[in-house]
């Protein structure tokens, strides 16, 4: 984008803070070109080949939630990222590009962010979106108290011109303070707090059903949704981008998208061709794709961090020691062979090296596997022979027995309890678990993969849920928000690593592949870490 118009010094500073090293360019059709196809195409398909239907395969029990603010998992954004727009999103190589805003301006401090919005943009119920439903939807966040509302804790309160209307087609957001990882938390993705939401139709839906069937701007719009059976999503014809040809996006007359929890009938469905598109691989049949006929793997750097949570609310792990002691004991390099068949990287801290702006080969030991000094630890702090149980679902079954064995044979009594995939959420959220195996995912900024998890429970630590609180973390956190300058934000993130590493409020195993895969027929589709966007694909044949 040419955006900010004015101030372009203050975004890129910005911008670098956050370690996205430059703006992409302002395609004046909407940016459906540009980010290259991913697969090996170029260009847009002919007009024969337009339409069609991809089959999409989910590798999740079920999509349960589709209203972004309220969107704690990663794969319903995969889903609802295809309805709705933010402000401004990725492009492949993480660079920022408008979305809904055309340009933007920021301030020289920082704090302040004037955005020119597109005009012209239906939702998918025919109503017009406005400056007013930008506001509306910060509000609405915030007033409700989703997950997303942590991102805009320092946003000025809308009754001291926190969103301030300048226009139909006008927006400033004003911030106490400044907000280094601001525009990527104006990007579509999970937990996001600018993906805008629409008004008119939450107001005649209702809360509840707006959650399941939600009503976006972006290029299809759902049209049947039955939770546990599937999504059915439609091109929505009124949308607003087009390729560099100007041709209307998207090419696809819609998605059908069925939740495949069976890691064996998901490869097999794509293997036969019952389906087009798997959005997750399970990796344990990545070989099996690789080899397959027709099936092409689609992989990425893992812009995540994975991690054994342990409630500490309950016993042995209100203790940092036993804590510690249980993270020396588990060998991460063979739960990661284990687990995931060699497809992450093993590391013992929470900040991945795609932010490689930020990475360290050389972090702090302590979480080191280290079996005799663990077993001290442990005896130590009185927790030998604990008992307790690992919470998991049918996705995350492989990774539990693998930690189950090796907690085993570091002296625990551990047990595992394998549930639905709703049920699972819904117990992990609310703290009826002993431990799990968890962590972030779809995060370009240490921000996003840190803050919700270790802000404290009742100060904007939304995913808090293993209970952990620290004043020290709780500070760098609000810290490193406001470094403008790169190496000032890189120093206190590394500190603040450092002091996680040590607290050891997870014990930190690895960072995750980002690994999907496709029938050689789908083309057009461009694989962005995490983000499973279909505006730009197509089937052939």
């Amino acid at each position: 984008m040419s955006g900010p118009v004015v101030d372009r010094r203050t975004t890129m500073k910005l911008l670098g803070a956050a370690g996205i090293t430059s703006l992409a360019g302002c395609t004046g059709g909407g940016g459906g070109s540009g980010d290259g196809n991913g697969d090996g195409t170029t260009g847009a398909p002919s007009e024969g080949q337009r339409g069609g239907r991809l089959s999409a395969g989910w590798f999740t029990g079920s999509i349960d939630v589709l209203d972004p603010p309220f969107i704690s998992v990663g794969q319903y954004f995969q889903v609802a990222a295809n309805v709705f727009s933010g402000l401004v999103t990725l492009k492949k190589d993480l660079t920022i590009r408008g979305d809904l805003a055309k340009d933007w301006e920021v301030s020289d401090d920082g704090s302040k962010f004037t955005f020119n919005l597109r005009e012209g943009v239906k939702f998918h119920d025919g109503s017009d979106f406005t400056a007013e439903d930008v506001k509306y939807t910060i509000n609405r966040t915030i007033s409700e108290e989703a997950p997303a509302a942590s991102k805009l804790e320092s946003l000025k309160s809308l009754d001291d011109d926190g969103v301030v209307v300048q226009d139909e087609h006008t927006v400033e957001l004003n911030f106490s303070e400044p907000m280094a990882p601001a525009l990527i938390y104006l990007t579509r993705g999970p937990g996001r707090a600018a993906t805008i939401v629409c008004k008119n139709a939450i107001e005649e839906m209702g809360a509840e059903a707006y959650k399941a069937k939600p009503v976006g701007t972006g290029p299809f719009k759902v049209t049947e949704h039955q939770i546990g059976s599937g999504v059915t999503l439609d091109a929505f014809e009124d949308y607003f981008e087009t390729d560099s040809e100007g041709n209307a996006l998207p090419y696809l007359d819609g998605i059908d998208i069925k939740p495949i929890p069976e890691p064996a009938t998901l490869v097999n469905a794509l293997r036969s061709g019952d389906i087009d598109f798997a959005n997750l691989v399970p990796l344990q049949n990545v070989s099996k794709v690789d080899q397959a006929n027709g099936v092409e793997k689609l992989d990425a750097p893992g812009i995540n961090w994975y991690g054994f949570a342990m409630n500490q609310r309950r016993d042995p792990f209100g203790s940092q020691k036993a804590r510690m002691g249980i993270a020396k004991s588990i060998d991460n390099e063979a739960f990661v062979d284990a687990a995931y068949f060699g497809n992450a990287l093993p590391d013992t801290g929470p900040i991945n090296k795609a932010t490689n702006w930020v990475w360290r080969d050389d972090k702090p030991t302590d979480q080191q596997y280290d079996p005799e000094a663990g077993k001290r630890l442990i005896k130590e702090a009185g927790a030998e022979g604990a008992s307790f149980h690992i919470l998991t679902d049918q996705s995350s079954l492989r990774g539990a027995k693998a930690m189950r064995q090796q907690l085993n044979k570091a002296g625990f009594d551990v047990n595992i309890e394998q549930v639905t995939s709703s049920t699972y959420w819904e117990r992990y959220e609310t703290g009826d678990y002993d431990t799990t195996i968890s962590g972030s995912v779809g995060d370009p900024d240490p921000d996003q993969s840190l803050w919700n998890f270790y802000r404290k429970p009742d100060d904007g630590g939304v995913w808090n849920w293993v209970n952990f609180e620290n004043q020290k973390a709780h500070d760098l956190l609000a810290k490193q928000r406001t470094a403008l300058d790169r190496e000032e934000r890189k120093q206190v993130l590394q500190e603040l690593e450092d002091h996680l590493i040590k607290q050891v409020p997870h014990a930190y195993l690895m960072h995750q592949d980002d690994i999907a895969a496709k029938r050689s027929s789908v083309k057009g589709f461009t694989h962005i870490p995490f983000m499973r966007n279909f505006h730009t694909t197509w089937v052939e044949g």
